[in-house]
């Protein structure tokens, strides 16, 4: 029995989105003597960007959890330069991350970093950019993906003296769309804390992002038509 002809190619989709999103994320790292206030200190952190939010006229609603863990700290103990083989409890450590979508909105996002600024302690902010719905986006390159391969596949046949038949399977897994740029870290509070809308004044790059997408073909011998 004849082996079916078929050929494959991978497309590429790639697209560039104006981003409609400043997007502020909060990054807390301390240490504490106890799991209980590490966590009351986790609350107190999540009380204190909602204040901020309603300061700035915005909804404390906004401030979002997207990362929060507890953990015990040990470092290793040595002794003449060598390790003893024993670990000294350092504390519990709080990680906390906090995210906030804004507009493209510099006055009020200077607005909002200083007064984090002046609330929150042991934090750094990252400043990055990003789209509302990202789903148009990701249909636009699938489409994107699916006609790059068409057209690559359809040179490499006539090469070969084929003609491109009937679509035999089309391979895509969906995954989750990251279409951002990080714009600016702030280290430390007190960098925070002497934010302007100047000092703020960054002027985003349209955001890049692409996606892959297999395709096969059926292909017919292009003297025979078989």
């Amino acid at each position: 029995m004849e082996t079916e002809k078929l050929i494959t190619v991978t497309g590429r989709g790639n697209i560039h989105v104006v981003p409609d999103v400043t997007r502020v994320k909060i990054e807390i790292a301390s240490l504490f003597d106890s799991y209980q206030i590490a966590y009351k200190m986790a609350s107190a952190n999540l009380k204190d960007v909602g204040e901020v939010l309603t300061v700035c006229g915005l909804k404390k609603e906004m401030a979002k959890t997207i990362n929060f863990d507890i953990e015990k700290r040990f470092h290793d103990v040595y002794e003449n330069g060598h390790y003893t083989g024993e670990q000294e409890f350092l504390g519990y450590c709080l990680q906390q991350t906090i995210k906030i979508d804004l507009g493209m909105d510099n006055v009020l996002l200077a607005k909002l970093i200083k007064g984090l600024g002046e609330r929150l302690t042991d934090m750094e902010i990252r400043i990055e950019y990003t789209v509302r719905d990202p789903r148009p986006h990701q249909l636009k390159m699938i489409e994107r993906a699916v006609k790059d391969a068409t057209e690559k596949a359809r040179i490499m046949a006539q090469a070969a003296g084929c003609t491109l038949g009937l679509v035999k399977s089309i391979d895509y897994s969906e995954t989750e769309i990251h279409i951002y740029s990080q714009a600016r870290n702030l280290h430390e509070c007190s960098e925070a804390k002497g934010c302007t809308a100047d000092s703020l004044d960054i002027t985003p790059d349209d955001l890049c992002a692409g996606e892959d997408v297999t395709v096969t073909w059926y292909l017919s011998n292009g003297k025979h038509g078989e």
